[in-house]
């Protein structure tokens, strides 16, 4: 009886034996494939993030451009992104022809005036006429300009001579710019869209007299076109040295300036008088008194360096004079300022 009991324990010993080294074989070969995939993962996710490091460091960051350089993008985006290129290259374009200045490189104020004082002695000496009169019928002449309103008059303007009347042209308006007599072409220039005075036109009108219209958007009229009053010279601008968009109109009898508003009413639109008769010596005259009263002001265009106490020994003034003059209150001047020192 005692036998079989202890049999019987033994065998219940034995059976838990095997049953609990069957449960540690199960979970074991469960517990492999656990250990193997959660390697695998990490494997790929260095993987991962090992080629995601890679494409932050080749590519931009622009998608558009980051999947164009993969290879990959679809083809809207890439009709997209061409369009946009082709876009950028026409604006590029259109910007770079409205930068050229017909091969005329850009200039100094000064060279500009000394280029265009050279291209009127041409004119002149080219058609001097030796009659010391001029006669002008002003009933076949044209005002060159639509505009009424004259926006700087011929005379002195600050410390040197302003040559010719500037008619303002206004937004909307005809900007049409015509000849304002009978005569022929004899030159066109561009200075330039920010220097001197832009794009420009001379005309010879075959009795001493010249005309220029000045800073013109356009000329419709080539070297050698012969015009009659009235006829169209080109589009009124804003080209050169210009603040606004105007018509700079000057006339010249046998080198000598001539002021258009004795000839013109401009406000009006029409003439002072139906004949005009201009002399060389009332032309020299008039000259003679605007260089009389430029003379009577010293001006003095400021260099880098320069101070007020430089300049008023220079010009025999003190500063406080110097300062009264330019409606200075402090003491600071800048390079490129003109004051008057007397």
């Amino acid at each position: 009886m005692k036998f079989r009991i202890l049999t019987q324990v033994l065998t219940v010993a034995c059976a838990l034996t095997i049953a609990a080294f069957a449960k540690e074989d199960n979970m074991a070969k469960n517990a492999v494939p656990l250990v193997d995939e959660r390697k695998e993962a990490s494997i790929e996710e260095r993987t991962t993030n090992t080629e995601i490091s890679e494409t932050e460091s080749e590519f931009s960051g622009n998608s558009i451009v980051d999947e164009a350089d993969a290879g990959n993008v679809v083809d809207s985006v890439a009709e997209s992104a061409s369009n946009s290129l082709a876009e950028e290259i026409v604006q590029a374009e259109a910007v770079s022809e409205a930068d050229s200045t017909d091969n005329e490189p850009e200039m100094s104020q000064e060279e500009a005036d000394a280029q265009l004082a050279a291209d009127m002695s041409e004119a002149d000496s080219a058609m001097v006429d030796s009659a010391s009169k001029l006669i002008l019928d002003m009933t076949t002449a044209f005002v060159p300009s639509a505009s009424r309103r004259v926006s700087a008059p011929y005379g002195i303007r600050t410390y040197r001579m302003h040559r010719g009347v500037d008619l303002g042209l206004c937004h909307g308006e005809d900007r049409t710019i015509v000849a304002a007599f009978t005569g022929v072409v004899v030159k066109v220039r561009n200075q330039g869209r920010r220097r001197g005075y832009g794009k420009y036109v001379i005309l010879d009108h075959g009795n001493g007299l010249t005309t220029l219209y000045a800073h013109l958007a356009k000329w419709q009229v080539n070297v050698g076109d012969t015009l009659q009053a009235g006829d169209t010279i080109g589009v009124g601008g804003n080209t050169g040295r210009s603040f606004g968009a105007h018509l700079h109109f000057e006339m010249r009898f046998n080198n000598t300036y001539i002021d258009p508003a004795t000839v013109f009413n401009f406000e009006e639109g029409t003439f002072i008088n139906a004949m005009t008769e201009i002399t060389q010596e009332q032309l020299q005259l008039v000259e003679a008194d605007y260089q009389k009263e430029l003379s009577k002001h010293r001006y003095y265009k400021v260099r880098r360096g320069d101070c007020l106490g430089k300049i008023a020994r220079k010009y025999g003034i003190s500063i406080r004079r110097l300062k009264q003059l330019n409606g200075i209150k402090g003491n600071m001047i800048r390079p490129g300022q003109v004051l008057r020192c007397s």
